[in-house]
């Protein structure tokens, strides 16, 4: 996935886009779900089935 930050500068990785606050990404990355709802891209519904796993 390609990780996209709406309030500031951070991009990283390839693949699907997931987009939105720093905070959103951080929290979803981490494996909360409930964050995955503030995200907007493609990537979105693979990242809110590896919050699953956690």
């Amino acid at each position: 996935m390609r990780l996209e930050a709406t309030d500031g500068p951070f991009v990283a990785g390839s693949g699907p886009v997931v987009a939105g606050r720093t905070l959103a990404l951080v929290m979803a990355l981490a494996g909360r779900a409930s964050y995955c709802d503030d995200l907007t891209g493609d990537g979105v519904q693979t990242l809110r089935e590896r919050c699953a796993w956690t």
